[in-house]
């Protein structure tokens, strides 16, 4: 037991005397701390001299004099599951922080404002890019990319089949190296990369040439999706991680948009200084991903741990990164790195359930429509610059619906629903368009029923990532998870989706849509309610452990060590 040198505290472990608590140090400098309301539910536990609380009913808050933990000062530790004295201080610290800051609403909400600017806009511009750089070949096949390559529409999609394959395989190594370097340098170093091979797309001039781009862009776009989604996941709390990953995720709603408007805006340069359409855009593209990319290197964030800014106070600062630290308890995550954990990822069933999720109920339809849209809009009757230019409105519609769904998600914690909701509004629009498009005088439902299409189906997908990066709690292991997730969330899904629409079924595409309908129902509907039945049976037997059977039963090493399967943990649903 360490002696004090200075403060007293204690930490009451049930939430009645947690309100209402006092310490007697021996003078009148005393210090008053809170028990969160996490979803990690600690034992009663005391930071303490061992002196017990002189007055249980009254609230040292009402006391006019606040004393602020002295430099230096030792605190003892007087709980089975907590044994390091820093990790009791920084705990202290953060409850002192926690308190300042909810006693100031308007404090914090500008703190998390900055945050949100710090963060998300870089995050945004990323991943803005990636999903442009990755579908523009179903832009450029619009013009006359395929007859100036000589290619036909099986070695084209045999080229797409190779960049998912290059993405698989390189989303988990690239996660965890993305843990051990950090998103500034990492990410970053992959837009620049892409950006090249993107520019490079440019002199492209036969199928080798295109397959060679597509499995270099695959090598490098494969570390953002999930790499974002990993990065945000480090910042923030459970209730606001989808909305801000939805605000990320928006960026290939609007790439749909900007892609298409940007395949519009370069139609008229067809033969301007010597160069087709297709290799405009290949190079008007690649030329802002390079300049956005090397911008990152100076100005993109770090994880927590490495990074802080002038943006915030030294007391702001602190607070962001111990609320996420001590996020679920007095015991915080096991952050050492160690390889080892990607096979703990592999090992766990939450990964392959939320990567049925990602692969049947998001890649498939979302792939299949991202290739395929431009064409199926033009044979509503629309020229091919026409059509171009109609690919923008429904992802627009689908970037409110993102948000929307987001917020409603954090407000109520209910990952499950928003994914059932998500599902529900695609395939309604899957069931209106599949019978529209056998008759021309229906363009106008078929185009509305797009809107359904890729609004129900892309407002899933910041509810799968932020589902998974809730329930893993050992920061290595879940960007372990989130590798392995999109894995096979893009070799399944996006092997299958960018396969599924062949041109000789065009307009009606009878197999896409069987397939759609089919994977949605068992990959999507039928892994959501499986992974929301076991993750609520996990907590209910959680829930009957009596709590004298835990009362010394761990260390607070252990407690980090077992993560979400720490009795105290309990899943978001």
């Amino acid at each position: 037991m360490n002696s004090a040198n200075g403060i007293k505290v204690l930490i009451a472990g049930d939430r009645a005397s947690a309100d209402k608590a006092d310490v007697d140090n021996g003078d009148s400098d005393t210090m008053f701390v809170r028990q969160p309301e996490p979803a990690f539910i600690m034992p009663p536990a005391s930071i303490s001299s061992g002196e017990a609380p002189k007055d249980a009913s009254k609230s040292p808050m009402d006391d006019s004099k606040n004393v602020e933990m002295q430099v230096g000062s030792t605190i003892e530790v007087q709980a089975p599951y907590m044994t390091d004295a820093v990790h009791a201080a920084e705990y202290v610290e953060y409850l002192r922080l926690k308190d300042h800051f909810t006693a100031d609403p308007k404090a914090h909400r500008s703190m998390i404002l900055r945050l949100d600017a710090r963060i998300l806009p870089f995050l945004f511009m990323y991943y803005l890019l990636n999903s442009i750089d990755r579908s523009n070949a179903g832009n450029v096949k619009i013009y006359t990319f395929m007859e100036d390559t000589n290619m036909t529409n099986t070695q084209f999609n045999l080229a797409l089949t190779w960049f998912i394959i290059m993405y698989a395989m390189f989303e988990a190594p690239s996660n965890m190296m993305l843990r051990r370097i950090g998103p500034r340098i990492w990410l970053s170093s992959l837009v620049i990369c892409w950006g090249c091979v993107t520019l490079g797309g440019a002199w492209v001039k036969s199928y080798h040439d295109f397959v060679i781009c597509r499995v270099l862009l695959g090598l490098f776009e494969a570390g953002m999706y999930q790499g974002c989604f990993y990065t945000i996941s480090c910042w923030y709390l459970p209730n606001e991680l989808q909305s801000r990953c939805a605000w990320w995720y928006s960026a290939t709603l609007l790439s749909g948009a900007f892609g298409g408007l940007l395949a519009y805006a370069v139609g008229p340069l067809q033969d301007h200084h010597g160069l087709r359409q297709w290799q405009w855009l290949f190079i008007i593209e690649g030329c802002i991903t390079v300049i956005i990319g090397s911008l990152g290197l100076l100005l993109c964030v770090d994880f927590p741990e490495k990074w802080s800014s002038r943006w915030f106070s030294a007391d702001e600062m602190k607070y962001l990164k111990l609320r996420v630290k001590y996020r679920d308890g007095p015991v915080p995550p096991d952050l050492t790195f160690r390889w080892s954990v990607f096979f703990e990822a592999v090992k766990d069933w939450k990964t392959y359930l939320v990567a049925s999720l990602l692969a049947f109920g998001g890649s498939v339809p979302t792939y299949s429509v991202n290739y395929t849209l431009a064409t199926m809009v033009k044979s509503l009757g629309y020229s091919a610059i026409q059509a171009q230019a109609m690919t923008s409105p429904p992802y627009v519609f689908a970037f409110f619906c993102v948000v929307a769904i987001a917020f409603y998600s954090d407000r109520y914690q209910c990952r499950a629903r928003s994914l059932i909701i998500s599902y529900t509004v695609g395939t309604i629009g899957i069931v209106i368009l599949w019978p529209s498009l056998h008759y021309s005088n229906l363009s106008g439902l078929s185009y509305f029923a797009l809107f359904l299409v890729i609004a129900g189906y892309n407002m899933q997908g910041p509810a799968v990532g932020s589902w998974l990066g809730t329930n893993v709690r050992n920061p290595a292991k879940r960007a372990a998870a989130m590798g392995w997730m999109s894995t096979w969330g893009q070799l399944a899904g996006g092997c299958i989706g960018v396969n599924i629409f062949v041109s000789h079924e065009a307009p009606t595409y009878r197999s896409g849509f069987i397939t759609i309908i089919v994977l949605v129902a068992i990959g999507g509907y039928g892994a959501c309610i499986t992974n929301w039945y076991l993750l609520r049976r996990a907590n209910l037997q959680k829930d009957r452990i009596p709590p004298e059977e835990l009362e010394g039963k761990y260390t607070e090493k252990q407690l980090a060590e077992m993560g979400e399967y720490s009795p105290y943990f309990r899943y978001v649903l």
